[in-house]
């Protein structure tokens, strides 16, 4: 055999090694999903009426919410401090026109919605401009404004007590009171959001958001203009997050300056840290994550807080991907771990010819 046809062959032998690793990849991405989604499927059939109501459905609008945020870090590179003003913003118009107006609630979750869209915008076009520490800021004074706001104009937040007795819609037929029926409603929410939010991202113009995150110069070399394409992303992201503001508001039946005050911002970025910005799904693991310490730590104490914080800063320094990312790393290292004893590598057949 000549060297010719032995580098053909072993390139061959390694292109072959690497379909055959993309296809247990592929193999194993499509195991997982069916595994979720028999688990979700399966959850209001086997978990208790409290972990189901408290926990799993409150962590699926909370993720609604989140994955806004790591869209926008992981396709943007924009850390927002201003998401929880957003879907505030939404739960509160949504809340004062059904229930102090006697508006059709599906029509002022529309309205809500729109006016969240429209101050997602504004900020987007505000703040589109800075970058790194200085955007964050931006967006974390616009949430800080938003929260003083609905605490001091009573006339239409009523202040400190909020508002309350807002109750979800129906579908039909279909009463969104029922929590079971909520729980579809607020799952395949989830589930168009998310759908939504990675078309966009393989879309031209998350494309061009993508090219801006990662060389603004070069993008505007090319001819695109940063700061649209930025302010685009941006209201992309508000549109999620007023979604799940408004989900958030029939959940909770009422809304209040302390659902979107500085604590909730922080709860946010836990979700988001936790779950990881690697693919947006993580944020409902987050979610998820972050309802379960919440609900049983506080059973065994009062510090709960500092050990969600203590949580926190681990994950942060342990693994930046979250809790995925350390999953998988520790599966790596069981790997190899397991895996049997190098082999002398053999000589190339330029050397075997040389001999």
């Amino acid at each position: 055999m000549s060297a010719v046809d032995r580098r053909a062959s072993l390139m061959g032998t390694t292109d072959a090694v690497r379909l055959a690793g993309l296809g247990r990849h592929r193999l194993a991405a499509v195991a997982a999903i069916a595994v979720v989604a028999i688990a979700l499927v399966a959850a209001p059939y086997v978990l208790t009426p409290y972990f189901f109501v408290q926990i799993l459905i409150r962590s699926l609008w909370l993720g609604t919410v989140a994955v806004s945020l790591t869209f926008l870090i992981r396709y943007a590179g924009m850390i927002s401090l201003a998401q929880t003003g957003i879907y505030g913003v939404a739960a509160y118009v949504t809340a004062n026109l059904s229930v102090t107006r006697g508006v059709n609630q599906w029509a002022a979750a529309g309205v809500g919605i729109s006016v969240a869209v429209a101050l997602a915008f504004a900020v987007g076009a505000l703040a589109a401009r800075a970058r790194a520490v200085y955007f964050l800021m931006l967006t974390l004074a616009v949430g800080v404004f938003i929260y003083y706001f609905a605490l001091q104009y009573r006339p239409f937040t009523y202040g400190f007590s909020g508002i309350n007795g807002v109750a979800p819609p129906s579908i039909g037929s279909v009463s969104l009171s029922d929590p079971h029926n909520f729980y579809w409603f607020a799952l395949g929410t989830a589930v168009v959001c998310l759908l939504a939010l990675y078309g966009f991202a393989h879309s031209p113009l998350g494309l061009a958001l993508q090219a801006d995150r990662d060389s603004p110069d070069r993008a505007r070399a090319l001819g695109m203009n940063p700061t649209l394409v930025r302010v685009v992303g941006f209201t992309v992201a508000g549109v999620v997050a007023a979604i799940g503001g408004v989900i958030s508001v029939w959940f909770n039946g009422q809304v209040s300056p302390g659902s979107l005050d500085i604590t909730r911002t922080i709860d946010i970025l836990i979700i988001v840290v936790l779950g990881g910005v690697a693919r947006l799904e993580g944020a409902w693991l987050g979610a998820l994550l972050l309802s379960i310490m919440t609900v049983y730590l506080s059973d065994y104490t009062d510090h709960y807080l500092t050990v969600i914080g203590l949580v926190f800063m681990g994950v942060v320094l342990v693994s930046p991907n979250g809790v995925p990312g350390l999953v998988a790393t520790s599966i790596s290292g069981l790997r190899r771990l397991r895996a049997p004893a190098s082999t002398p590598v053999s000589a190339s057949p330029t050397q075997q010819e040389n001999h």
